[in-house]
């Protein structure tokens, strides 16, 4: 259990907050073997989610646009998920790096490339598209700015459309980690164990 935010049970939602509770279960997240990753066995969430609950007019707005960066992206899958693995290796945020490499392992990220991005050291990523997205993400999370040689580059071999998601999504991650490394949810339920990053800090 959350020693800093007690999970909201599905009893206690009030209409709105059950609203948002059943929309989280509902999107692709919540459906299939990944189910078992946010709702826990008393029903409760986790993950940034049951935060989410507590101002559900805002969290409707969050939970949605987390589902653009799926469903309404010209991202690659790939690199969509290197680009959080960034985030959450420069956040030591633990839950957000244990679901994403599974999820970039899944989309084909090396076990390599994964491995480099958690120790904070530069990927070597044969894809230029996922080389650029991780130069991006590696540098405004880092240097809290995009120097203007990147953002030419990152036009050139991405397209404007997605470098503006890119960066958008490196926005949104920050925020999502913000909300997990405040408020520190409980685990998932059962025998999953969530590990972070193997080491937390600045990239080289």
């Amino acid at each position: 259990m959350s020693e800093r935010m007690t999970p909201l049970e599905p009893e206690q939602l009030d209409p709105e907050q059950r609203k948002l509770y059943d929309a989280v279960l509902a999107s692709p997240r919540g459906q299939g073997p990944t189910r078992r990753f946010i709702l826990r066995d008393d029903g409760t969430l986790t993950g940034p989610f049951d935060a989410l609950l507590r101002s559900p007019g805002v969290g409707t707005h969050i939970e949605r646009a987390g589902m653009a960066f799926r469903e309404d992206t010209v991202m690659s899958p790939a690199v969509r998920e290197l680009t959080i693995l960034v985030v959450a290796q420069a956040w030591g945020a633990e839950f957000e790096w244990w679901i994403h490499r599974m999820v970039a392992q899944s989309q084909g990220v090396s076990a390599e490339a994964i491995e480099a991005i958690g120790e904070g050291r530069r990927p070597e990523l044969a894809d230029p598209e996922q080389q650029t997205a991780y130069e991006v993400a590696r540098e405004l999370v880092h240097e809290r700015r995009l120097d203007a040689g990147t953002l030419e580059r990152a036009r050139e071999v991405l397209g404007e459309r997605a470098l503006v998601e890119v960066v958008t999504q490196v926005g949104f991650y920050q925020l999502v980690s913000g909300l997990l490394e405040s408020f520190q949810p409980p685990p998932p339920s059962g025998d999953l164990e969530v590990t972070g990053p193997p080491r937390t800090g600045l990239a080289e």
